[in-house]
């Protein structure tokens, strides 16, 4: 990965590309040119500057790609603040841009043995003349789909027992993700029930094994001091995203904590508990408000 001299980034621009060497043959050979070129309306998202779509490349390029087609998510920045387009002129390897550091947070979570999607690429461009972009394709989670949507289908298709069981097994299995992330001084700071997807396919062989994946890490940072007040509003987000969820009690809440508190060695539990509570009223409040405008 080479970022070219200061004069090269904002005279002439520069541009960097990874891509996982398992994914390589699948991918166009210009993906590097024509990434925030590629157009894809399925379902397509655009606001301020940023745009997130799924693309299937079919491969197609080498004999060996041309039944491999690849689904990726593609998130891509068009336009970035002045500052961060003056901090990559200056310091291009500090991860000025979104795409950059959501690859770095991904493979930070990897290395703490959480289950997140794989990158197939990422990528900026830095200048000329202060531009900035970036881009990131993660693999699509095939199979798998957000708890929030899925639970009541869960509920319906199971028998009372096995559901309470595989419910069992979600809330150990998210507690687990949560403390081994907490633990580090790791804070997703958008942890929501649809950020959890749930491996549908699995549970077609076995409605007891359960393999949970993390999604959307680009709020990912560390905090060393004060790691406390990032748990509740982590926590406080995961609890209020539950309400209403088909499926999903306060017996199922009350396990995922006390799997929670074990897996950081929590001190002072009911303290801790009663300021997740008072967050996440405080989201059910501001979205309720919302709501009723």
């Amino acid at each position: 990965m080479t970022y070219g001299s200061v004069w090269a980034r904002l005279f002439k621009g520069v541009r960097w590309t990874f891509i996982d060497e398992r994914y390589r043959d699948s991918l166009p050979d210009d993906l590097a040119e024509n990434a925030m070129a590629i157009d894809s309306r399925d379902r397509y998202h655009a606001k301020q500057g940023r745009a997130t779509a799924r693309v299937v490349f079919h491969g197609g390029h080498s004999a060996s790609s041309a039944d491999r087609p690849v689904s990726v998510y593609l998130k891509r920045h068009f336009a970035l603040p002045w500052l961060a387009r003056l901090a990559a002129i200056v310091n291009p390897a500090g991860s000025h841009t979104p795409g950059s550091a959501e690859w770095r947070h991904l493979e930070r979570a990897r290395s703490l043995g959480i289950p997140v999607p794989e990158v197939v690429a990422a990528g900026e461009r830095i200048g000329p003349w202060g531009k900035l972009q970036s881009f990131l394709m993660v693999a699509e989670l095939t199979g798998c789909q957000a708890l929030n949507e899925v639970m009541g289908e869960l509920k319906d298709r199971y028998d009372p027992q096995t559901f309470a069981m595989l419910k069992r097994r979600i809330a150990i299995e998210m507690a687990t993700i949560s403390a081994n992330l907490h633990r580090a001084r790791m804070f997703h700071k958008d942890l929501y029930l649809c950020h959890f997807f749930i491996d549908l396919d699995r549970l077609l062989q076995n409605p007891l094994d359960v393999r949970l994946i993390l999604i959307d890490l680009h709020r990912l940072e560390e905090h060393k001091f004060w790691p406390d007040r990032w748990r509740w509003k982590d926590l406080g987000q995961l609890l209020f995203s539950t309400h209403g969820v088909p499926g999903i009690g306060p017996r199922d809440c009350l396990r995922f904590w006390k799997h929670y508190r074990r897996g950081v060695a929590m001190r002072s539990p009911e303290w801790q508990a009663k300021m997740v509570g008072l967050k996440a009223g405080r989201y059910l409040a501001h979205n309720q408000g919302v709501e009723a405008r």
